[in-house]
């Protein structure tokens, strides 16, 4: 009686024990899985029309040449359509292929528009929330109160608001975009207030014509600056911050140097990709550059003809003008000829008139 109580016992704190390992192993997992899951990232996108990238080395910019500083850029910046004052919509790529791309994947888009060349139907038709203002500054005030309840993680600020200078008030740091990069910096305070900087990314580009490429995150490690990209590679670059695999009809390529680090091998499998897209993009501009001298010889052989053709065309004119000449010196001789036998004749018929007359005294 007494064996089979104990072993009651037994059974009882063996199963409490398994129990509270199994609540503590699956505690655990749900903590693993929370910790694994990744938390919202947050893109920012700021389009400062007519921005270059000798602009951001000025005193006037302390914003942009901040994250320029921290973070990774490019000196060298293709523009992937000719750009005008109104066309703000470059970076988003492909009548806002990239917006639809998120949207798809439940990632909310908001534009924020200080220049007015956004349209309600563009926005509408490109899963886009938009904020459109006459100013700068009013348009980032409504932005500003939309960030408070974190649903956009991709928003898109297109700014043209031109500084000017104060003659007054050390108008030594004056610089044309001052009054964007003040826009640039109440978005970063205000995410740094909100703890969400971390988390964030903020991209610079403009169309100036040598527009600057800034991207900063507080995880891509060290700050870099590096040569040449293009802006139709901001696209897929953010596609890939948010997890996504852009899409073939997609231009461009991805930045992987410009990512946040994770390990060593994704980094070095993201950066042999980066290379192995340059290799395909520089083999493609090959090809360009052979097309191009083959209608560079085509022109030169044209060009060649041509030259033979004018050649023989100046021979010709000259051979006329020779003619020419030798006619004008002809019709001169018979001219000449001419007025001497007209002269002659006169003089004949003034010498036989008299003699005539003095002979046979036939005129009176």
């Amino acid at each position: 009686m007494l064996k089979n109580i104990l072993w009651a016992l037994l059974v009882c704190i063996f199963t409490f024990i398994s129990g509270s390992v199994f609540h503590q192993a699956a505690a655990a997992d749900v903590t693993t899985n929370k910790e694994t899951n990744n938390p919202k990232k947050y893109t920012f996108l700021f389009y400062v029309q007519g921005l270059n990238y000798t602009d951001i080395d000025g005193p006037g910019l302390p914003n942009i040449k901040k994250l320029k500083s921290e973070g990774v850029s490019y000196s060298h910046v293709a523009q992937s359509t000719p750009t005008t004052n109104t066309d703000v919509l470059v970076p988003l790529d492909n009548r806002f292929l990239l917006t639809k791309i998120l949207a798809n994947n439940d990632i909310n888009c908001l534009a924020v528009d200080g220049t007015g060349a956004i349209t309600v139907s563009q926005a509408r038709g490109s899963n886009l929330e938009l904020i459109s203002e006459k100013n700068d500054q009013l348009a980032v005030d409504k932005l500003l109160d939309k960030l408070n309840d974190n649903s956009y993680q991709f928003t898109a600020i297109f700014l043209n608001d031109t500084s000017i200078p104060d003659k007054l008030n050390n108008s030594s740091r004056f610089q044309p975009w001052s009054l964007a990069d003040n826009q640039v910096g109440r978005v970063l305070n205000h995410l740094i207030k909100n703890d969400r900087l971390s988390s964030s990314t903020i991209i610079i580009t403009g169309n100036g014509e040598t527009p600057p490429l800034i991207i900063y995150n507080s995880n891509i490690g060290k700050p870099e600056s590096y040569f040449y990209c293009c802006q139709l590679d901001i696209a897929p670059t953010i596609c890939k911050i948010h997890g996504i695999t852009p899409p073939a009809e997609m231009p461009g390529h991805i930045l992987y140097e410009s990512l946040p680090v994770t390990n060593s091998q994704i980094l070095t499998g993201d950066l042999k990709k980066r290379i192995g897209d340059l290799q395909k993009e520089c083999q493609y501009y090959n090809e360009q550059i052979s097309v191009i001298q083959k209608e560079y010889q085509s022109i030169e052989s044209q060009k060649a003809e041509i030259k033979k053709e004018r050649e023989n065309i100046h021979r010709i004119i000259s051979e006329k003008d020779s003619t020419t000449h030798r006619l004008l010196i002809q019709i001169k001789i018979l001219k000449f000829a001419g007025a001497v036998i007209v002269i002659l004749l006169l003089t004949g018929y003034v010498f036989l008139y008299r003699w005539l007359r003095k002979k046979y005294l036939i005129f009176p």
